[in-house]
């Protein structure tokens, strides 16, 4: 019987590894790559095939998208319900998230162990939740307070929902500070307030930039809640886009990249912050 040598074994399993870990990201890779030529080829099937490619490819839709006043709207929209979610989600974790982290009182273990089930919990749950919250907001619009349609009442939902697991999240950064930090600011004569936001939020940038990282996504990529409660976010007009009838996929798929641009940027901007907030705790749950 042949026998291989060692050197050889070792240039087999090589080759081996690499073809097995360019096919899986070629994988990983062909749904992204096949939107890109869908929204760029000149037809507008679906199907993306060698002929269509010769026909040429154009950007018109991608500018087209620009010029459109929905989509132009549903930015701004969303822009605005992902920066009030990071402002209500920052000033409501942040002392949460604190008050866990340093103090002891009753009931606590309890409350982290309602986030972490109510973090997790999904499916019919989640959906009668849904019901059950639209019923409500719809029954307090009748009685004359403008919630259905309101940006603001959206990024407030879009807060409650983020509460429970990123305390969870948060607690553990808070729970690596040095807690000399807390003691010399209320020597000083520091109020609670001044100690949350003055001494430790700035010392936790890297915790907040997993809060406004998290928060920019849910409301960012979130359409349903958006959709119920009539708010034309850019995440809710494309999946109306997409609903009717007729759908030109072309211009869908250009969408879509238009939408996932934010995403990209902000986590490669911030991914320095979320590295460090893993480093320190912030990432074990």
């Amino acid at each position: 019987m042949l026998s291989l040598a060692p050197h050889a074994i070792k240039v087999i399993v090589r080759l081996s590894a690499t073809v097995s870990a360019f096919l899986i990201v070629l994988i990983l890779l062909y749904p992204i790559l096949y939107v890109i030529l869908a929204s760029l080829m000149v037809g507008g099937g679906l199907r993306v095939s060698f002929s269509d490619l010769a026909a040429g490819l154009t950007l018109e839709r991608y500018a087209a998208t620009l010029r459109d006043p929905q989509f132009m709207r549903g930015v701004v929209t969303s822009l605005t319900v992902a920066f009030l979610h990071i402002v209500f989600a920052v000033l409501i974790i942040t002392p949460a998230a604190y008050a866990f982290s340093r103090f002891k009182f009753k009931g606590k273990d309890a409350i982290l162990l309602l986030y972490l089930i109510l973090s997790q919990v999904g499916g019919g749950f989640g959906v009668a939740a849904l019901i059950a919250l639209y019923v409500l907001l719809l029954k307090i619009n009748s009685m004359g307070v403008p919630v259905i349609g309101n940006p603001v009442v959206l990024a407030l939902v879009y807060t409650s929902w983020a509460v429970p697991f990123q305390t969870w999240l948060i607690k553990n950064y808070f729970d690596a500070l040095p807690r000399e930090l807390d003691e010399a600011a209320f020597i000083d004569g520091a109020s609670w307030g001044d100690i949350v936001f003055k001494v430790v939020l700035p010392a936790s940038k890297p915790a907040m930039a997993v809060i406004a990282i998290f928060a920019f996504m849910g409301a960012w990529g979130e359409f349903i809640v958006a959709s119920f409660l009539r708010v034309p976010t850019l995440a809710a007009y494309i999946y109306q886009t997409a609903t009717g009838q007729t759908i030109f996929w072309g211009d869908f798929a250009a969408r879509t990249i238009l939408f996932s641009i934010p995403i990209i940027v902000l986590f490669i901007i911030s991914q320095r912050y979320i590295g460090e907030a893993v480093k320190y705790g912030a990432g074990k749950i």
